[in-house]
């Protein structure tokens, strides 16, 4: 017989006590949980943001505070009985969400983050926190707000843009580390870390070589071609390790 730990046990039953699940004629898979918020006013489809006082629509770009979707009537809701007068809050799965063209136009497989609109979603044309990725483009040219269907997965994502627009915006999150996600903050430790090692190899390997050969060219002048051809090689070889470093602390990020 299956013998359950009595500690597990206690936890299951905390769990049950402190949330109902509701099943609803909602818009599709979306996983919400019931939240307070400070404002009582808030349009369905916002982008809701976790601060001090409670939920509150979303205000800043690439928000790392970024909660989940306000919709009334999801699929699933998780009841919190500390809570009776929560409002729904889609954290994971489908969902609508208000957007605007503030970036441009949203199309299929985009993705969505926050804007100083508060509530309102933009697409994300450089990296950062997201929101999840849009499910359909919005409806004609994109200059109007409208209401979309996306996929809720909020994380920090890498939007290819420039390498150098890329390496800025990763230092950039890298600072907000303290702020995100336990993993999320490893990942861009992680990443800074492994970068900052290449350049600081290469560019201590490439001194010591082009040290050495300074110093060989003056005891053997006869020697200077083939000399200055093994710097140059080094040089290549400096170069390779520090692209290592960009392209692994890239992979890093993107995992």
């Amino acid at each position: 017989m299956l013998m359950v730990k009595p500690l597990v046990t206690v936890g299951i039953t905390m769990l049950i006590a402190s949330f109902n699940m509701v099943y609803a004629q909602g818009i599709g898979p979306g996983m919400a949980i019931t939240a307070k918020f400070t404002d009582e006013k808030v349009s369905e489809g916002s982008i809701v943001c976790t601060s001090a006082e409670g939920i509150k629509p979303c205000n800043e770009e690439y928000s790392v505070s970024i909660a989940g979707v306000y919709w009334e009537n999801p699929a699933v809701v998780l009841l919190d009985k500390k809570i009776p007068d929560g409002k729904p809050v889609i954290t994971e799965g489908r969902s609508r969400v208000r957007v605007g063209g503030v970036s441009g136009k949203i199309r299929k497989g985009d993705f969505i983050t926050s804007s100083t609109t508060p509530g309102l979603g933009k697409r994300a044309d450089k990296s950062g926190n997201v929101l999840g990725v849009a499910e359909e483009d919005m409806p004609g040219e994109g200059n109007e707000e409208a209401i979309i269907y996306a996929l809720v997965n909020i994380r920090p994502a890498i939007v290819a843009t420039t390498a150098r627009g890329n390496l800025l915006e990763s230092l950039r999150q890298g600072l907000l580390a303290p702020t995100l996600a336990p993993l999320a903050s490893l990942r861009y430790l992680l990443a800074i870390l492994v970068a900052m090692a290449a350049f600081i190899l290469g560019f201590v390997y490439f001194g010591r070589v082009a040290k050495g050969g300074v110093e060989a060219i003056g005891r053997n002048p006869l020697a200077r071609k083939a000399i200055q051809i093994g710097v140059a090689l080094n040089l290549l070889m400096t170069v390779a390790i520090m692209a290592g470093g960009l392209v692994l602390a890239y992979v890093i990020l993107i995992i």
